[in-house]
């Protein structure tokens, strides 16, 4: 191999790393409600998925469930929501969401859905206003 064909192969080694290393971050989970009850859950923001744009944000937010849930014939632990908040209009829709088999965004995906829903008003003391007044920065 000569000495050009050995750098562009580091060049090249370089590009994948750096490729891999962006497209697999993992979130930063920081925890903002926690639901103590029997069947209970812990909601987390993903802070850096933090995205403006005017009077909407959308953030990233998990639950990771104490017990097994099941929907649509899924089971799963955790599940990830991609959100979008009206900052004026205090309403909030869902974007995107994920659920896994394990805690903490772990396992094997289930199901993904990627279609925006209808804005809801939100719902005073829920992990909704806790999440939307975290994105609005309230």
């Amino acid at each position: 191999m000569t000495g050009a064909e050995k750098y562009t192969m580091k060049i090249l080694l370089l590009t994948i790393t750096l490729i891999l290393i962006s497209t697999n971050t993992m979130a930063e989970w920081t925890e903002m409600f926690e639901n103590d009850d029997k069947d209970g859950y812990t909601t987390y923001a993903d802070l850096t998925s933090i995205r403006k744009a005017g009077d909407r944000v959308k953030m990233w937010t998990l639950i990771d469930y104490k017990t097994e849930q099941k929907a649509s014939g899924v089971i799963f632990l955790s599940k990830t929501i991609r959100r979008d908040y009206d900052c004026m209009g205090e309403h909030t829709r869902i974007l995107a969401f994920k659920l896994f088999s394990w805690n903490m965004e772990q396992g094997k995906r289930m199901r993904s859905y990627n279609q925006p829903q209808k804005w809801e008003e939100l719902q005073p003391e829920n992990k909704d206003e806790i999440g939307w007044n975290i994105a609005c920065g309230n």
